[in-house]
């Protein structure tokens, strides 16, 4: 659509009379608004046009329409402007409602005449271009093509050509034109032309300038019946050759024909240049040759690099044959035969862990990695890490598999030995831990045993101890109750639970903690986050225990910002990098609970979920065991961040519901 605001706006009443003319309008005619305020259009604009002044009525233009419909009419005529110049114009008229007024917008059409000039000259050469294109892809010899472009030329109607035309190629290593190509009555072209000279005659001229020469008939010294167009052939400004054109007698020269021709030119050129076949064909056996050389070269280094690796690689075809294998996979496998190659993974180790090995790189659900454990002959136990990708074509067919293997059945033993090491020190450690916790309130519950035993002191003052004992008691029942929500927690009931629901039920039990403390709470839920799996009640726990570790943290004034999304599969591949809990295939929501408060150094972010660390005064070190502990058996995990005197975030991985 045009930009309107080219346009000039013109507001007539049913009388034709001009009742509102804008700034436009006024540029286009030179008129000013009170000038023509109450004046009739067509005469004010085409006076010269009598039959428009005495017919032009608005209303009997619109007079075919029905009064109901919504019509745009267009004029275009020659108007007059206020010192008399004439310039052409295009008029869209409207009718409003009722016929009682007139819209009408009106253009200066003699850019648009222009534009309309040059988009066909732009379209006459894209046309001339095309059908040279076209030939030149014709299964024919390159002279024939040649010969089929001048001929095309030739006939071209807007050139007003000669039906002759020549070719000529430079002469390989000198400058000298060689005719190639004659198109035409052979008799007709002068013999002394078969080879020019760079710089003699108007071809060498065109050759040695690498510009077109057009000479008219007036000036040409070979006949007096036709003049010449000498358009040089060139590559990168290289003259490779030179087109040569008859001209009649009558023959108008345009701007347009030298530039089209010059285009074709261009065209041809390159035509010619990428038809040196022989040329192409030597260079073609030579890359080949080097090809060859490299391909033998990068399968050495492949070879190299394969047998260099410290995991086994074997690869196999789609039916598990064994094309290829490096060393590392035959010692793994050499309790099973003494070589592999050849061989079928279903023979070596079985149809069931042949096909775990084969089918791991299509499920989609599989992790990066998985475990197979093999029985060999001989009666031991194989553990095998082992990844798996396919192999594939490039019309996307699958040929076979890459297997990568490592052997870590005597790690595994080891991290066995470890694992039971490392509990039997953490036993020791939660021991000395309960032990220590413990001989504080029963120290203080002996000394006020004994001040009651030997009847020392007032009344108030034995109430006073037995007041002491009872706390003391309470603090290890408390301790205790701790102790055993770390140490057997209970089974939880997991099901679809929303976060949001979650911490609304948990916000009552703070709120008055937050207001008393300055604190403000902030929410971002994405719009579409799912539900999650998990205790309802352990997961409001796991909140509330948070949201008090944060407000100790703070204090006084600050932030605590709750941030939950879900995990896209690019996420995950992320954040596996840290967490090895999430796995590919599985959805999951991701919740951030950060403040703004005091944040831990380095040691007390390394320890913050071991049991009985803390840094409060009367803390007994259990909550955030508590929380790790019971986000592990709701299938979930917890990471933290923190700087000290800036602030903790806590990051927590649910699996999404359904």
């Amino acid at each position: 659509m045009k930009n309107l605001s080219e346009f000039g706006v013109i507001c007539c009443d049913s009388k034709d009379a001009i009742v509102s003319w804008d700034a436009n309008s006024q540029a286009l005619f030179g008129w000013d608004q009170n000038d023509v305020l109450g004046k009739q259009i067509f005469p004010l604009i085409f006076p010269q046009n009598h039959e428009v002044v005495e017919q032009g009525h608005l209303h009997s233009l619109f007079r075919p329409y029905h009064e109901t419909e919504s019509i745009t009419l267009k004029i275009k005529d020659q108007a007059i402007h206020q010192d008399g110049k004439k310039l052409p114009v295009e008029l869209l008229i409207s009718r409003l409602p009722e016929n009682r007024y007139f819209t009408i917008f009106i253009q200066n059409t003699t850019t648009a005449e222009l534009n309309d000039q040059k988009n066909s000259k732009q379209s006459f050469k894209l046309e001339v271009i095309n059908t040279i294109l076209r030939i030149s892809l014709e299964p024919t010899l390159l002279k024939e093509r040649l010969t089929s472009i001048l001929a095309y030329l030739t006939s071209v109607k807007a050139f007003n050509l000669s039906p002759m035309a020549s070719l000529f190629l430079v002469e390989q290593d000198t400058n000298k034109l060689v005719r190639s190509i004659k198109y035409g009555s052979p008799d007709e072209h002068p013999t002394s032309c078969e080879q020019v000279v760079f710089g003699h005659c108007y071809c060498g001229r065109a050759a040695q300038t690498n510009t077109l020469q057009y000479i008219s008939i007036d000036r040409n010294s070979h006949a007096t019946s036709h003049g010449h167009y000498c358009i040089p052939l060139a590559i990168d400004d290289t003259v490779i050759g030179v087109m040569s054109f008859y001209t009649p007698k009558y023959h108008q020269h345009s701007a347009l024909t030298t530039e089209t021709l010059t285009l074709a030119a261009q065209v041809i050129a390159a035509l010619i240049d990428n038809q040196k076949m022989d040329l192409q064909l030597i260079n073609l056996v030579n890359d080949l040759r080097t090809a060859v050389l490299a391909l033998r070269e990068e399968k050495k280094f492949s070879e190299s690099i394969i047998q260099g690796l410290q995991h086994g690689l074997i690869i196999t075809d789609q039916y598990g044959n064994i094309q290829k294998c490096n060393d590392v996979a035959t010692s793994i496998f050499n309790g099973f035969s003494g070589g592999l190659e050849g061989k079928n993974l279903t023979t070596l180790i079985g149809q069931e862990n042949s096909e775990r090995l084969l089918n791991h790189s299509s499920s989609p659900t599989a992790p990066g990695e998985a475990e197979l454990s093999i029985t060999t002959e001989g009666g031991n136990q194989l553990i095998l890490r082992y990844s798996a990708i396919t192999r594939s074509v490039s019309n996307n067919g699958e040929i076979g598999q890459i297997i990568s293997l490592t052997d870590i059945s005597e790690w595994r033993h080891v991290r066995k030995d470890m694992e039971k090491m490392n509990r039997l020190s953490t036993v020791a450690e939660i021991a000395s831990a309960v032990a220590h916790e413990v001989r504080n309130p029963l120290a203080g519950i002996k000394i006020m045993a004994q001040s009651i035993e030997e009847d020392s002191g007032t009344e108030d003052e034995r109430i006073e101890c037995s007041r002491r004992i009872i706390r003391q008691v309470d603090r290890l029942n408390e301790l205790l109750t701790d102790f055993f929500s770390y140490a057997r927690p209970v089974m939880p009931k997991k099901c679809e639970t929303s976060l949001t629901h979650i911490l609304s039920e948990t916000k009552p039990l703070i709120v008055n903690k937050l207001e008393k403390h300055r604190i403000h709470l902030l929410e971002n839920f994405h719009n579409d986050l799912p539900s999650v799996i998990a205790d309802p009640n352990q997961l409001q726990q796991v909140f509330l225990n948070l949201f008090l570790n944060a407000i100790d943290a703070i204090r006084q004034e600050g932030t605590i910002e709750i941030v939950a999304r879900k995990l896209n599969s690019n996420d995950v591949s992320i954040y596996h990098k840290k967490n090895h809990f999430l796995k590919s295939g599985i959805r999951y929501v991701m919740v951030h609970f950060k403040d703004n408060g005091a944040g831990m150094n380095h040691n007390g972010t390394d320890r913050v979920f071991e049991p009985f660390y803390t840094t409060k005064a009367n803390g007994s070190g259990l909550g955030m065991s508590i929380v790790y502990r019971t986000l592990q058996e709701n299938d979930a995990t917890i990471s933290v961040e923190s700087t000290e005197g800036k602030g903790t975030t806590f990051t927590m991985f649910f699996k999404a519901g359904g």
